[in-house]
């Protein structure tokens, strides 16, 4: 089974996988080299016990709704899955190991300007996105911001004035919203 340590933050963070796999091969090691199994980190207050993710499956817009993963029984899930995002709160920094995980590493960046979007037919960069009216020209994607407290967006040089941008490049293990004028968009780096 491949591994991949990723470095977590103390707050919210964002995961992916490649695979399915269960909680009980999650592992995390502390800043001081501590390493504890998921339910380890738990009892050790390390970690927070219920894992987020948004389920678009419904056709219904009405019933897609946050739900939550947990090792806990009555929970929506117990499994990470394939190609899903969750959101987890990490109470103190360090390395996450997760089996088949997707996601960056920590010291990568990358630019706003260099996305894409696709609608299922066609793909756009994010100036001709924004002016098919896919994305708003302001504020397409906003991330929690601990140290001001508030949701501040990451701008665009392509659609917004430099000088007033807050944030123009997207970090590792900072979860984002993306605001899309159409269901189903998919979001793509270009590399």
């Amino acid at each position: 089974m491949r591994l991949r340590r990723f470095l977590s933050k103390g707050g919210w963070n964002l995961i992916g996988a490649d695979t399915n796999f269960s909680l009980a091969d999650v592992t995390f090691t502390n800043d001081l080299g501590n390493s504890y199994t998921w339910a380890n980190a738990l009892s050790n207050n390390k970690v927070q016990a219920y894992l987020s993710y948004y389920d678009s499956s419904s056709a219904v817009a009405s019933q897609r709704k946050f739900k939550y993963l947990s090792t806990i029984s009555g929970m929506d899930d117990t499994s990470l899955r394939k190609n899903k995002g969750y959101w987890i709160y990490m109470n103190e920094a360090g390395n996450l190991t997760l089996p088949s995980a997707g996601g960056s590493l920590a010291d990568e960046t990358y630019d706003w300007d260099k996305l894409r979007f696709w609608n299922g037919s066609e793909e756009m960069n994010v100036s001709n996105a924004k002016n098919a009216a896919w994305i708003p020209s302001t504020g397409a994607i906003r991330f929690w911001s601990v140290e001001a407290d508030e949701f501040r967006w990451v701008c665009n040089s392509l659609l917004e004035d430099p000088e007033n941008c807050l944030a123009t490049s997207l970090n590792p293990w900072q979860g984002y919203f993306i605001y899309s004028n159409y269901d189903n968009m998919t979001l793509i780096r270009q590399n």
